[in-house]
């Protein structure tokens, strides 16, 4: 059983919501934080037990501007991201 995250950024419009991830109505979509990094990413999808932990594990680094997509970690966790940037 694969498990999905998807993120986007508050400046996605729903057209690229559509174009990007062709949504079902199962999935879910969590709003990326002007603050966040890709530490607060691994620790919300549970690859870490906090953001800290994820930081020291070398994910102490910017959330990539445009389409992202990969599987994370031994669960093989598909972390998908669409950010605007800025």
């Amino acid at each position: 059983m694969q498990i999905d995250f998807n993120f986007i950024s508050k400046d996605v419009s729903p057209m690229d919501l559509i174009l990007f991830f062709q949504p079902s109505v199962e999935d879910t979509f969590e709003l990326i934080e002007d603050h966040w990094n890709m530490s607060h990413i691994m620790a919300k999808i549970g690859i870490f037990p906090s953001i800290s932990q994820a930081r020291k594990n070398g994910w102490n680094k910017p959330i990539p501007d445009g389409f992202w997509t990969k599987q994370i970690g031994k669960k093989k966790i598909q972390v998908t991201i669409l950010n605007k940037g800025e």
